[in-house]
């Protein structure tokens, strides 16, 4: 028999006071320059919105991770300026990452006017858990639909409609990549944002979280906007947000909400597990609701990767893939490198040497050593620029998520999850960026071993020494050598994570979920955006940190180290620079590379990897490029130009040889060889050029490296670190040269 008074079941949502929407909806119109915050899961095309909506120039990437930092943009929209916050991917605002914390840490304390929530519309119910966390602040959201076209190819219709009606949002569906839907995001965003429909908890907990927002109503120090969402936070047990309230002095809240908690565990609720089960049953709801049933489609995704992923296929796979990148990259860029090592270069030092012909002091600085250090450093920008174009495809494409899924096995060998090689495959890039990568792994002893072997991973710094030395010593096996460095990085950092892993920092344990997002063709636009300007940056690093370094370095080569010398005139042996060249270089005999002037280019090698091959042509260059005959400006133009089209036609020509195996298109001989590379030829053997190139490979990473690790991990981590990959590099340079030399290199 029912009882007459009882109560009827509560209803699953909270719906918004109607008052409430209005008087949201009327301070975000009056704001004049409203923030807007975008939010989402990893992999949802996030940052190709925000291209497509601001024209910034963010990373675009396809693993978790890749925005580490909060970006931000400025732009105006219907006559109001607007302040647009990309935050880093994150499934969760109960956080289990430090991107996670990062994301929730903004919306807490940046204040937002609007958070617009981007959804994978062919992941819709792993994404609608954070949309639900999200609807708990008194923040108005918007919602867009992203990647319909890729939940279309899988079957799936979702109704934007319907999603829009039961989140009490608005919905828009969008195709980033295409700039479909985005044009007037944002406006429509700000006009029709507002406060959506709440997920209803069991009745205790509710009457719990009240009592805790009736608590902060008291306490102007806590942000007004996020009452309910800390509420919830402390009924989770969230470390980070209890942590917080105590850092400010709100321990009455925390006892507050641990007399709840004890009375819910008497009535035998476990409020962490009642919350996350409401949270995730609203989500399927929303999901079946929106998304008819369909029938399942095998897609272009699904095909390709029985190919990528295939257990024995998936890593030769990969290698092959690199050391096409890499095959590529020597092929087309060989040419560009040698003209602007060559002729370019010869004909800005003959402008060079006219101009200054009246100041000899002026002109040997200018043309002894700033054209040579930093003209043969920029003599690599092809290269990179082809080596970035190539990665970022890659990165874009999907397929380096694959790549990670492909390693994870080997990773777990090491005491690592396959995540922790997305870091790794950052270093090729820069290694200080891929060391604030390792924040994207949840153990500390992760991030630490990580930080500690990305060194080892060949940054695109050291590819012009490779580049050099292959085109001067292996120019039938360039790409075989270059490819090589790399793969041995790898192998070195894997055998010392190994090794780490059994001493300083042992596994700590658990299991990581890796997404491998849809195969995605890249735009050639955004691809072109991420290599010019990874390019550029490297340009001017060229243009201030090399130019300083060689600035010094001809400063010290100037200076006499013996007596009856003069300054400028001094022979490099005798310069400062030489005799401390030749004191330490004994220790790089045993290398095979113990003359001074190879030992001395490693120095400045620790401000930054790219002055190696900067000071290495000044050194070996200056005295030739001391005193080149004047050039005037006609003829210098007509030289320039034609050796131009003369690379053009070169590098269009040896396109088709990148996959004729096994070796690079056709030799280099010594007159097509830039200056460089002939004067390296008859400095150093086979087996020598081998030993300095592993040297340089493992040797202590640059200064901003160190402190990146530093800043990360503390100091002693950054010094070990440095002390170890010397250690490491001596001892397999060694073993290389020996090695080389027994095979008659």
């Amino acid at each position: 028999m029912t009882a007459p008074f009882a109560a009827p079941p509560l209803p699953e949502v909270l719906v918004p006071d109607e008052q409430a929407c209005r008087a949201t909806l009327e301070r975000l119109q009056a704001q004049s320059e409203p923030r807007v915050v975008v939010v989402g899961n990893p992999n949802t095309g996030k940052t190709t919105l925000i291209n497509a909506v601001a024209g910034t120039n963010l990373k675009v990437g396809n693993w978790s991770g890749v925005t580490v930092e909060k970006r931000e943009a400025q732009l105006s929209v219907a006559g109001r300026k607007v302040h647009l916050l990309d935050l880093p991917g994150a499934y969760s605002l109960s956080p289990h990452t430090p991107e996670e914390l990062v994301t929730r840490t903004a919306l807490l304390d940046e204040s937002p006017d609007v958070i617009l929530n981007v959804l994978d519309a062919g992941n819709l119910e792993r994404n609608l858990y954070l949309t639900l966390q999200l609807l708990d602040f008194e923040i108005p959201v918007a919602v867009t639909l992203n990647l319909v076209d890729e939940a279309q190819e899988k079957g799936l219709n979702v109704d934007a409609a319907a999603l829009s009606r039961a989140l009490g949002v608005p919905v828009r569906e969008t195709v980033a990549s295409r700039q479909q839907g985005t044009q007037t995001l944002l406006e429509t965003s700000l006009q029709q944002a507002t406060l959506g429909v709440r997920v209803r908890y069991p009745r205790l907990i509710e009457d719990a979280v009240g009592d805790l927002v009736g608590r902060m109503k008291a306490l102007p120090t806590l942000p007004s906007h996020a009452h309910r969402y800390l509420a919830l936070a402390l009924l989770e047990g969230d470390p980070s947000v209890r942590g917080r309230l105590s850092a400010t002095g709100h321990t009455a809240l925390i006892d507050a909400a641990d007399a709840h908690l004890a009375v819910l565990e008497a009535q035998g609720t476990d409020a962490l597990i009642e919350i996350a089960e409401a949270r995730y049953a609203r989500a399927g709801d929303l999901a079946r609701l929106s998304v008819p049933q369909a029938e399942a489609r095998r897609t272009l995704t699904d095909r390709l990767d029985g190919l990528a992923l295939h257990p024995l296929l998936g890593i030769p796979l990969f290698l092959g893939l690199v050391l096409l990148v890499f095959r590529l990259t020597f092929s087309v860029a060989s040419p560009f490198v040698d003209l602007i090592g060559g002729p370019l270069q010869d004909t800005v030092s003959g402008w060079a040497s006219a101009l200054l012909a009246w100041f000899p002091l002026g002109r040997d600085l200018v043309v002894g050593a700033i054209i040579p250090g930093v003209g043969t450093v920029l003599s690599f920008l092809p290269t990179l620029l082809v080596l970035y174009l190539a990665m970022s495809f890659l990165e874009d494409s999907g397929y380096m998520a694959r790549a990670a899924f492909l390693m994870d096995r080997t990773m777990r060998t090491l005491g690592l999850d396959g995540r922790a090689f997305i870091p790794l495959i950052l270093g090729f890039g820069c290694n200080v960026p891929a060391v604030s990568a390792t924040r994207t792994l949840e153990r500390r002893s992760d991030r630490i071993v990580v930080s500690m072997i990305l060194p080892f991973m060949s940054c695109s710094a050291r590819l012009p020494v490779y580049v050099i030395f292959a085109a001067a010593l292996f120019p039938k096996a360039g790409s075989w050598v270059v490819w090589g460095m790399y793969v041995l990085g790898m192998a070195v950092a894997f055998t010392f994570a190994y090794f780490l892993r059994r001493t300083s920092y042992p596994a700590e344990g658990g299991g990581v979920l890796l997404e491998l997002p849809p195969y995605r063709f890249p735009a050639w636009k955004v691809l072109w955006k991420h290599a010019w300007r990874r390019t550029a940056s490297f340009a001017k690093r060229a243009r201030t940190t090399v130019l300083a370094t060689v600035a010094v370095v001809w400063l010290l080569m100037a200076l006499p180290a013996v007596t009856g010398q003069k300054f400028a005139t001094v022979p490099p042996q005798d310069s400062i620079f030489g005799k401390a060249s030749q004191a330490m270089s004994p220790i790089f005999a045993p290398l095979g590379f113990g003359d001074w002037r190879a030992a001395g280019a490693l120095v400045p090698g620790f401000i930054a990897k790219e002055v190696v091959v900067g000071t290495l042509g000044q050194i070996y260059l200056g005295e030739q490029a001391a005193a080149p005959a004047p050039l005037g400006l006609v003829a210098g133009v007509q030289q320039a130009v034609s050796a131009t089209w003369d690379a053009v036609k070169t590098s269009l020509s040896a396109i088709p040889t990148v996959l004729a195996l096994p070796h690079l298109g056709t030799d280099t001989t010594a007159d097509q060889k830039s200056p460089l590379a002939r004067a390296l030829a008859g400095a150093f053997t086979p087996a020598s050029g081998l030993s300095y190139l592993v040297f340089v490979l493992l040797y202590t990473p640059c200064i901003v490296t160190v402190g990146a690790i530093a800043q990360e991990h503390g100091r002693k981590v950054a010094w070990v670190t440095v002390a170890y990959q010397l250690s490491i590099a001596w001892v397999t340079a060694f073993l290389v040269y020996r090695l080389a030399l027994g095979l008659g290199l």
